[in-house]
């Protein structure tokens, strides 16, 4: 307690500066002196002493104050929102994690895409947007659907090899870990409102080799999961990207999806005795080595198509026809272009003057970088096998489709030793 003894004799003579008896100022002293000793004894209370804190601070608490301040609004601002944030991973991840029904798609790159339903226990189906289906009821058997040739076989045991397979995320999906890495942030999709989070490891066993980061955007309002982005970084290889889109947790899913009865018009492949056949991108890996190069532009008359692939010699047939009666020769093979089976379409080059009107139409493609390879033998061939180890080829040389897959046919109608098929794939590199 600061010496206020000077307090004390100045009081006492300003109130003596009228005429006070001497005895009288003696005993004003004494009472004085004794009121401040109790005051000194008595122990501080703890309201005064930081009323006082308060009223006089010195820098140390003026600082020491600004400081908590922050610390308060620091709290509010990072630590309450990071709390909500987790709190709407985690509610993401409980539905993953006990989901009976799942369902999304994989964007592997433009036009490419692998959907994905799963109903538990072991019901799941794939879909490529190459034209081929997988489907097991968690017997051990595949079926393979072609619907380009309506085939179909049927295969025992699990080939975890093929790329369909690699798409199968659904045991990372739900084992996805309780507390993400990092906080990525909001951002606004039409109207939802999302919050993202990153995920570096996954647990043991995971088939998404080279993982570097694995982002979950999660919507505000349910907690449910919106999207995921997938960052693969394998040695010696360029960074690869994934888009997991259109996720659907325990939303009902039509069980005739999973049947493994093949549908009606398709022909099972005949396998000889002692020898087995795999619809699988390995089978073509040392034959078809794409080349990549620029192509010129390319103007075509086409017919646009819906349905079977199988349309294709039927829609070729009416272009000719058509090009014959307005007296247009083509100027180069006939082809196809396959976005999808709601959209494709068939045709001929031809020269850049040609007009044509409806159901006809008139295309110009712009000299671009394809990815190309020659397959010798009949035309339509196996297409479907092809297409994805073609793909994926594609894949490990860095590169992504820019366009929809495309095939160009040479050779003679009657004479399939005269036939071969170029594949044909607009491209842009990855990096």
């Amino acid at each position: 307690m600061p010496d206020t003894n000077h307090d004390v004799d100045e009081f006492i003579r300003r109130s003596t500066q009228m005429d006070v008896p001497p005895d009288v100022q003696e005993r004003l002293r004494g009472k004085l002196a004794s009121f401040r000793e109790k005051v000194e004894h008595q122990p501080p209370s703890r309201l005064p002493s930081l009323w006082y804190s308060l009223a006089h601070p010195s820098w140390v608490r003026v600082a020491a104050m600004t400081a908590a301040v922050w610390a308060v609004v620091i709290a509010a601002l990072f630590l309450l929102p990071r709390s909500d944030a987790s709190r709407a991973y985690a509610a993401a991840v409980a539905q993953l994690s006990r989901a009976q029904s799942l369902e999304y798609t994989v964007v592997l790159a433009p036009y490419t895409e692998v959907s994905l339903s799963y109903l538990a226990p072991g019901y799941r189906r794939v879909d490529c947007s190459w034209g081929m289906e997988l489907r097991t009821d968690g017997s051990g058997k595949q079926l393979i659907l072609i619907p380009a040739t309506r085939n179909y076989l049927i295969e025992e045991g699990k080939h975890s090899d093929s790329l369909a397979d690699a798409m199968n995320l659904v045991e990372q999906l739900k084992s996805l870990p309780k507390k993400p890495g990092e906080i990525l942030g909001e951002q606004t999709v039409g109207d939802k409102r999302l919050r993202g989070f990153r995920v570096r490891q996954l647990p043991a066993g995971s088939v998404i080799q080279g993982l570097k980061a694995l982002d979950v955007w999660v919507d505000e309002r349910g907690g449910s999961p919106d999207h995921v982005d997938i960052s693969i970084q394998e040695v010696g290889k360029p960074l690869y990207q994934m888009h997991i889109k259109n996720i659907r947790v325990d939303a009902k899913i039509n069980p005739s999806l999973f049947d493994m009865t093949p549908p009606a018009g398709y022909t099972a492949i005949q396998v000889s005795r002692g020898k087995s056949i795999t619809i699988q991108p390995q089978a073509y890996q040392d034959k078809l080595r794409p080349v990549f190069k620029q192509s010129d532009s390319l103007f075509a008359a086409v017919i646009p198509m819906t349905g079977s692939y199988q349309q294709t010699p039927v829609a070729l047939q009416e272009v000719e026809s058509y090009l014959k009666k307005l007296g247009v020769a083509p100027v180069g093979p006939p082809f196809g272009r396959y976005e999808s089976e709601q959209h494709w379409d068939a045709g001929y080059p031809v020269p850049a003057t040609t007009h044509v009107e409806a159901p006809f139409k008139f295309i110009s493609l712009p000299a671009t970088t394809v990815a190309s390879a020659i397959v010798t033998g009949p035309w339509g061939q196996d297409s479907d096998s092809r297409w994805a180890a073609f793909l994926k080829l594609v894949f490990e040389h860095g590169y992504v489709p820019a366009g929809p897959p495309m095939e160009f046919w040479r050779g003679v109608d009657a004479k399939p030793s005269t036939q071969s098929t170029e594949m044909w794939l607009a491209v842009r590199q990855t990096n």
